[in-house]
Parts: C-alpha cells; structure tokens; sequence
C-alpha cells in the first residue's frame, strides 16, 4: 500500500510506518522552489533581500510583497504560500502590541523569534490545523545589538551572521559563508550579493527584488532603500577592471624599468 492511499499525508499528528511525516516534506519541496531570500548581518546594520518572480509582479495578485514590518525594530522576509505567511505577520503583530501593553516595549530579538516559532510549531502537531507552508528570514534589532534568525515550517529556528531560502538558495549559502563579511556594510554585501545574483539566475531582473536594511542611516525597518541593483553592480565591476588594468600598467612599467 502506497504512503498516500494509507492516509499518511492527511495530517502532521500522522506518522507513516517509516517514521516521516509527509506534509511537511511536501512543504520543505515546496519552499525549495519558492522565491529566494536573504538576510545579512553586516557592519552597520541588517540586510533583508526578497525576489518576486516576474509573473507576480505584472500580474493583478492581492499582495506581491516579500518582506513585511513587525514593529520600528523588526521586520522578516517570507517565502512560500502568501497567504500563510500573511495570516503569520497579522498574528506576530497582534502578539507585538500586545506585548506594548503589557511591558512598554517592543518585541524584538529571541523573545520575538521563539514567539514567531511557537506559532509555526503548534501548527503542526496538532491535527485539526495544518503547517504554515512558509519560511522565515527575522531580522531584529535588541539592545542595540542586530540579530539574524532563520525560521521553517517546522518551527525550528537558528541564530545565524546570513541565510538564504528558495530556489538557487543552495548556491548562495556557499558564497556567504565564503564572501559576506561582518565587517562589510549593506552597501557593499548587497553589491557583492547582487553580483553573485546575476552569475546565478539566467533571466536576472532587478526589478522584482525588494531590499529592506537598518543602519544608522536608516533606522527604522519601515523605508524603503533606493538602490539600482544593475547600476551598482556595472559601477563595481568597472572598478575592479580599472583596478586591475592599473595593476598591468604598474607592472609593465617595472619590468621596462628594470630590462632597461
């Protein structure tokens, strides 16, 4: 008898006779196909990058955006099913103002990310509810301090320095373990991130990635961040031509300097 005739994908409470609970690795392949996003710590601040896929974009949907706002300290990006990952943020927010009342502060920094996983988690063990078919990138500011947190369906959730999920996510794990750095800016790991983006994706679209970061620059999560992914990109590359060619020239004339 087959897994889905014996009624194992019916719940998460469900387990089939190997162990595995099907929904939720329907989920994580689901998720692995959604729009890429990522989350960076760097120098100055966090970085939030979320893709929207262009079909999306010019199409007439009830909401195209990746990255939402929790609070003037905290703000996540979602990739998978929109309206779980809405209905999610609605919650979050109610459980933020709710923490105002109680304590006249914001929720922000591990107390809001075990909340987010809290949430996600009862939604599977229970089997009249069903998973949040969605992951979370949670980016908060506490104490003066930026913090990163990776969240999945599952509920469980890790402090990370970066993270990336969805489609050509395994790609760029590689390169931020590899190229991001703490010491870097936003600034300069969005350009290093975007060159990489380019390599990646064959139809690459700037137009359909939104940016979110808090520096000191900008110090709240609601604003948006003017920044020409392509333009940026082409100046740094030309940069690094210029720099190299200078090189050449430098070394052409030491050689000519010495044969002479």
């Amino acid at each position: 008898m087959s897994s889905i005739k014996g009624g194992y994908d019916l719940s998460t409470a469900i387990y089939s006779p190997e162990g595995r609970i099907f929904q939720l690795e329907y989920i994580s392949k689901f998720i692995k196909s959604s729009p890429l996003i990522i989350g960076i710590i760097c120098s100055d601040g966090i970085l939030l990058l979320a893709e929207n896929s262009r079909e999306i974009t010019i199409g007439k949907y009830f909401n195209t955006k990746k990255i939402f706002y929790i609070n003037s300290k905290s703000a996540l990006a979602a990739t998978g099913q929109p309206g779980d990952y809405i209905r999610l943020i609605e919650r979050i927010r109610f459980e933020d103002k709710t923490y105002i009342q109680s304590f006249s502060d914001l929720l922000t920094g591990n107390l809001l990310s075990s909340k987010l996983s809290e949430i996600i988690h009862l939604h599977t063990i229970y089997w009249h509810l069903r998973p949040f078919a969605c992951s979370i990138i949670l980016g908060t500011i506490s104490f003066l301090l930026p913090s990163l947190f990776s969240i999945l369906p599952t509920g469980f959730f890790s402090k990370c320095v970066a993270s990336a999920i969805g489609r050509n996510s395994k790609f760029l794990k590689n390169i931020l373990s590899t190229s991001i750095s703490l010491k870097k800016s936003c600034r300069e790991n969005l350009t290093l991130i975007s060159m990489h983006l380019i390599k990646i994706q064959k139809s690459f679209d700037a137009e359909t990635f939104e940016i979110l970061w808090f520096t000191k620059d900008y110090p709240t999560f609601q604003n948006p961040i003017p920044f020409n992914i392509e333009k940026e990109t082409k100046r740094k590359n030309n940069l690094f031509l210029n720099k190299v060619l200078e090189e050449e020239e430098r070394k052409a004339l030491e050689l000519s300097f010495f044969n002479g």
